[in-house]
């Protein structure tokens, strides 16, 4: 490791750097999994408008 290299930035197991690896580590997928869910209610629930909707007037005869 470079002496002036940021902690975050040097290689750990292995020598292969955290960024490469970081599908194997069981919080990416968490994070991966609570993304797509996330994106899925956005979209299932109209842009997240869980307004009531207006009760249509009936027409006065």
């Amino acid at each position: 490791m470079k002496p002036n290299m940021p902690l975050h930035l040097s290689k750990g197991k292995g020598g292969i750097p955290y960024w490469k690896r970081a599908h194997h580590d069981w919080k990416f997928w968490l994070a991966i999994l609570l993304m797509l869910v996330a994106m899925i209610i956005y979209v299932k629930t109209n842009d997240l408008s869980v307004r009531p909707h207006p009760q249509m007037q009936q027409k006065v005869p």
